[in-house]
């Protein structure tokens, strides 16, 4: 008992300071992370909105032309004359001005598939498989999806499965440029798939939603597989996710010197859209995280001061414990319990109110950016920097005596005199 008033005694009304500073630390964890859960919120649904529109994604494609494709194999039936792109892009120039951003290359063909008794119009497409599954979707039902080697193999939709009346294993007879039929072998039937960038329908194919205006159905070949049908080595479209979205413009910018040439290749990018949609709601919440920051470096100066007032009016009392052969280090051990305390309490009580508090929803001022209202998420940033505000302050509030204790002689504390 006596060991614990000596330890303990020359608080006093020092006391009621560390109960102020433990009270400053719940009101300013509470803000910080209040304004922390709204950040979080706010920055998943800007990244929600970037995964959405893509902004790093950069479209190379050919312009339409007539194509002229063969009909039935009996009868008078003229050639059919149908939309299709143009293979102008050389993929040589195509990745010299990708600047190194990742590109997937692509033959959107529009083919005949033979039967011995009719034909069927289908879309066709030579992928990289693996680049290609980045930027779309894929929903396998049968078998699996295609694979850099199955070069002799296909996926294909579960309505082109039904319409050419194929399942796993079969083959399908593709015509090719010079007339010839190749043997494709089905590998994969596809519930669903979301091709990033597909080509508007043109013609009356099999597809998995008619009412969509873009192609919806078709058969995936490696695109050494369709470089083969096609009879030519260059591309009808390509797409490039840039390292960056800061780095569009300049890829866009040497895409179109590279191909300037080429009237029949566009160049399209959403980064500027996106850009313009959120930059004011990015400045927002630039602005928000400022006042979070302002706020809580302004509490914790002003905890730290409270703690090095507490910590520094123990003097005479550490002189005292210090001539009766208490060790500095105990001493310290005291003052570092003392701020371990009031951290974890401000830390967990400034939390939990925080959680209470908060908004369900909270709306970022933007006059553009239409992103809807943002809910705030905790996470481990949110329970991290108010403990680490806590133990900072504490810790530098400390900093002052623990320099005296183990540099200074405390004989003038007990004299009264200076040091």
């Amino acid at each position: 008992m006596i060991c614990a008033k000596l330890l303990f005694g020359g608080f006093g009304r020092r006391g009621l300071e560390a109960i102020v500073a433990a009270f400053v630390l719940v009101l300013t964890n509470a803000i910080v992370a209040s304004g922390l859960m709204i950040i979080a919120g706010s920055e998943y649904v800007l990244s929600k909105a970037e995964k959405t529109d893509q902004p790093d994604l950069i479209q190379v494609k050919g312009r339409f032309n007539r194509a002229l494709f063969e009909t039935p194999r009996r009868g008078n039936l003229p050639p059919l004359t149908l939309p299709v792109y143009e293979p102008l892009i050389d993929p040589e120039k195509l990745i010299g001005a990708s600047g190194g951003a990742v590109v997937l290359m692509r033959q959107s063909l529009l083919r005949n598939v033979v039967s011995p008794d009719g034909f069927l119009n289908t879309y066709v497409f030579g992928i990289e498989p693996h680049l290609e599954q980045r930027v779309s979707s894929f929903s396998i039902a049968r078998g699996r999806f295609l694979e850099s080697e199955d070069d002799g193999g296909a996926s294909l939709d579960r309505v082109s499965a039904q319409a050419l009346g194929v399942g796993l294993g079969d083959s399908i007879a593709i015509r090719t440029a010079d007339g010839f039929d190749v043997l494709l072998t089905v590998i994969g039937i596809l519930d669903d798939f979301e091709l990033r960038g597909a080509p508007p329908r043109t013609i009356e194919a099999p597809t998995l939603r008619p009412a969509a205006g873009v192609v919806a159905g078709g058969i995936f070949v490696t695109l050494r597989s369709s470089r083969l049908i096609f009879g030519r080595a260059t591309l009808t479209d390509a797409l490039l996710i840039a390292p960056s979205s800061s780095r569009v413009p300049a890829i866009v910018g040497a895409l179109r010197e590279s191909f300037r040439l080429e009237p029949g290749i566009f160049v399209t990018e959403r980064f500027n859209r996106f850009d313009r949609k959120t930059h004011d709601f990015t400045w927002s919440l630039a602005f928000f995280s400022v006042v979070v920051v302002t706020a809580a470096a302004l509490a914790g100066g002003l905890v730290t001061l409270l703690l090095t007032d507490v910590y520094a009016d123990r003097r005479q009392q550490h002189a005292i414990l210090a001539a009766l052969g208490f060790s500095p280090s105990l001493n310290l051990l005291i003052l570092i319990a003392v701020g371990f305390c009031v951290a974890t309490v401000g830390t967990l009580v400034g939390i939990l109110v925080s959680a209470l508090v908060v908004p369900d929803h909270f709306s970022i001022p933007s006059l553009m950016a239409d992103l809807g209202p943002v809910e705030p998420q905790f996470n481990w940033i949110v329970g991290g920097i108010p403990a680490i505000l806590s133990m900072t302050a504490c810790g530098v509030g400390l900093i002052p005596v623990a320099w005296r204790l183990s540099h200074r002689s405390l004989a003038p504390e007990l004299t009264g005199g200076e040091p």
